[in-house]
């Protein structure tokens, strides 16, 4: 994993430029690239890509800069590309998806994935997985959703639908709080996913998360950073440990985001 030590070391020198007063400029095209990993394997990590244009102009002056786009509530559409190379695993996952908003604050959105996975070595295979989704909600206010969705693929896919809910609390003395709730259902199991991540200001968010399944429970805690470079370039941190689990070391990220 050379290559990917190396590209995160050209990666960080980006993000490590010093900040200047940038214009909160609105945008309409998104695109990012980040590497997320953990502590206890730095090198053996995800590679993201990722670009999303929106209908209509979205404001990043006034609210979190992580939730521009979901605060925006306007038609959008999405692509993304993953790459994992760890041992003998060797996996691309591609992605497409659109929402369409309607002018009563009603929403359909629809997305296709594709993964493609080579095991090398003596139980050498290879392995492609097609998936679906849909999703129809509502935006009951400016700041807060609900929606339903469902999920179905091939190769053995268990059947998924569920519930998500989520609003943004904004507040006086610092940005807000982003709630989220989901309720997931498969053929054999339900869980259940809960979050809060306070934003003490645009770019600093501090939060919390919970998840059950199958009488499995999880909690974490977790950070995340906007860096501000130019009118059109930002960096992005984030950190996560799950408490109480089997899981060693802290889950962090870095990244690179371009809006035009």
């Amino acid at each position: 994993m050379k290559n990917s030590t190396m590209s995160l070391a050209v990666l960080l020198g980006l993000t490590s430029m010093s900040a200047v007063a940038a214009q909160d400029n609105a945008f309409q095209h998104q695109a990012s690239l980040d590497y997320q990993t953990n502590s206890e394997e730095v090198s053996d990590g995800v590679w993201n890509a990722n670009y999303r244009y929106y209908i209509a102009p979205v404001d990043q002056s006034n609210s979190p800069y992580a939730l521009n786009g979901f605060l925006a509530q306007t038609t959008n559409l999405g692509a993304s590309y993953s790459k994992l190379d760890v041992g003998i695993y060797d996996s691309d996952a591609y992605s497409v998806d659109g929402t369409y908003v309607f002018a009563s604050k009603w929403f359909v959105s629809a997305s296709y994935y594709r993964a493609e996975t080579t095991i090398t070595g003596f139980d050498a295979s290879n392995t492609d997985y097609d998936a679906y989704r849909g999703e129809v909600g509502y935006y009951f206010n400016e700041s807060s959703s609900i929606s339903a969705f469902y999920a179905d693929g091939d190769n053995n896919a268990v059947e998924v639908y569920g519930l998500n809910l989520r609003s943004f609390v904004a507040l006086e003395s610092t940005a807000g709080v982003d709630l989220t709730a989901n309720w997931t259902h498969t053929d054999s199991d339900d869980s259940f996913n809960l979050g809060a991540d306070w934003y003490v200001n645009n770019s600093w968010s501090v939060g919390a998360g919970y998840y059950n399944s199958d009488g499995h429970d999880d909690f974490s805690l977790r950070t995340a950073y906007w860096l501000r470079i130019s009118d059109n370039f930002s960096a992005n941190f984030n950190l996560s440990k799950l408490l109480d689990s089997d899981a060693d070391g802290v889950g962090m990220g870095v990244g690179v985001v371009g809006r035009f």
